[in-house]
């Protein structure tokens, strides 16, 4: 039992340091620097009806390319819900506009 102690320990650890790295990419493709798409999500939706459409998007950064618009719509539906646009300005350390 006293030769496994520091094996359990060391799997442990390894396992928590795997577990909290922080390489972890929020998209798949290489994107624009995201600082770039730091804004409130009400100031792009437009109309108002709790999702950014790419017309609301494309409106508001006007350089904004379709594969940025697609990394952020998480769940692929055509549209930003306010809960993708917040994890993927958490994801890149973005703060939170009032």
């Amino acid at each position: 039992m006293k030769r496994r102690f520091p094996l359990m320990i060391f799997m442990v650890l390894f396992v928590l340091t795997a577990g909290c790295s922080s390489h972890k990419q929020f998209h798949s493709t290489d994107m624009p620097d995201p600082k770039a798409f730091n804004a409130h999500f009400g100031d792009m939706d437009t109309n108002g009806d709790d999702l950014v459409s790419w017309e609301e998007f494309k409106a508001h950064f006007e350089n904004a390319e379709q594969k940025v618009f697609d990394a952020v719509d998480l769940n692929q539906d055509g549209s930003i819900d306010h809960d993708e646009w917040h994890a993927f300005k958490a994801a890149h350390g973005l703060k939170h506009h009032e």
